[in-house]
C-alpha cells in the first residue's frame, strides 16, 4: 500500500547487538561446512517518549519508539535448517515464539536477500506474530570469506527489517559494557553459586550440639569458585569485621589464580580446535580436487 503525499512513515526500530552475541554468531558461520541460518533472541522493548521538543521545525523525522537488541542466536548443525526447498520455516527444536528474527550465512555473495530468504522471513513472521510486543521481523545476513591459507578470516554482515512484504536495509550497532549497554541489563537476573551461609552472631553462642554443619554440596560449591578457601573461613569473613579486608583479598587472589588457569585451559583447547579446523578445511579441499 503506497503511502500519500501527506502520510508520515513509521519510525524504525533501534537495532543493537552485543559484541559476544556477534563473535559468537560469526564465529558459527565460520565454522559451517557450508551455508547456515539459525534463529536469533534477544528482546524487543519501548523506549521512554522523547522529550518535548522546542524546535520550530514541524518536518522532523519521528524518533523510534521501539528497541530491539540480539543477545544469542540458535543454529542447527546442518545447513538450511529453518526451511524447506520453497522457504516455508520449519521449526527447529527450539521455541520460535520468542525470537526476534533470523540470519543466514552465504559465503562470497552479495549482502541480498534472495527470494527463498524473503520467503523464510514472511513465513516465520507469520509463525511468531502472537508475540508479546509486536515488531518487525529482523534478518542479518553474513558472508565470510577466509585466505588461501586459512590465517586470516574476514566477515561481511547487514541487517534487514521485514517491513509489509519487504526487507528493507536498516542499520544495526554493535554495543559492548557502557552506558549504551545499559538497556539490555533488565533482562538479566543474577544468580550467586555461593552457598546461603548463616551469619554468627558472638553476641548470641548458639548453643552446644545445635551448631550448623556445613554439607558436601555447599564446600563444593566454594571450592569451584576459589580453591581452598574453607567454607568456615568464608563465614568468618561474612560475620567478623576484624581482619576482613586481608580475608577478602586472599580470597579474591584465589579466586583470580582460578579464573586465570580456566583462562589458559581455554586458549589451549581453542588452538587445539583451531588446527584442527584448518586440517578439516585443507582435507576437504583436497578431496574437493581444489589442490
Amino acid at each position: 500500500m503506497a503511502l500519500g503525499d501527506g502520510a508520515t512513515p513509521a519510525p524504525v526500530p533501534n537495532l543493537s547487538i552485543s559484541g559476544a552475541a556477534l563473535a559468537a554468531l560469526l564465529h558459527r558461520c565460520a565454522a559451517a561446512a557450508g551455508d547456515c541460518d539459525g534463529l536469533l533472541f534477544g528482546r524487543a522493548s519501548h523506549l521512554p517518549a522523547p522529550p518535548a521538543s522546542l524546535s520550530d521545525y514541524d518536518d522532523l523525522p519521528p524518533a523510534p519508539a521501539l528497541s530491539i537488541s540480539v543477545s544469542g542466536h540458535c543454529s542447527l548443525s546442518h545447513p538450511s535448517s529453518l526451511s524447506d526447498p520453497l522457504g516455508r520455516f520449519q521449526a527447529p527444536s527450539s521455541d520460535p515464539s520468542s525470537a526476534v528474527g533470523f540470519f543466514s550465512s552465504r559465503r562470497r555473495t552479495a549482502l541480498r536477500p534472495s527470494m527463498r530468504e524473503l520467503a523464510l522471513a514472511n513465513s516465520l513472521s507469520k509463525t511468531i506474530e502472537g508475540r508479546t510486543i509486536a515488531h518487525p521481523l529482523l534478518f542479518i545476513l553474513v558472508s565470510p570469506s577466509a585466505s588461501p591459507n586459512f590465517s586470516t578470516h574476514s566477515y561481511d554482515y547487514r541487517a534487514f527489517l521485514l517491513l509489509g512484504s519487504r526487507l528493507v536495509p536498516a542499520s544495526i550497532s554493535v554495543v559492548n559494557v557502557g552506558p549504551g549497554f545499559r538497556d539490555q541489563y533488565h533482562a538479566f537476573y543474577p544468580e550467586s553459586p555461593m552457598p546461603c551461609l548463616p551469619i554468627p552472631q558472638p553476641s548470641s553462642p548458639e548453643p552446644t550440639g545445635q551448631r550448623h554443619t556445613h554439607t558436601i554440596g555447599e564446600q563444593k560449591a566454594v571450592d569451584e569458585i576459589v580453591d581452598g578457601f574453607g567454607i568456615g573461613r568464608l563465614q568468618g569473613v561474612l560475620g567478623s569485621a576484624a581482619g576482613q579486608a586481608a580475608e577478602m583479598d586472599d580470597m579474591y587472589a584465589g579466586m583470580l589464580r582460578k579464573l586465570e588457569k580456566l583462562a589458559r585451559e581455554v586458549e589451549q583447547s581453542n588452538l587445539r580446535v583451531l588446527e584442527q579446523e584448518n586440517r578439516n578445511l585443507l582435507l576437504r579441499y583436497r578431496y574437493a580436487g581444489m589442490q
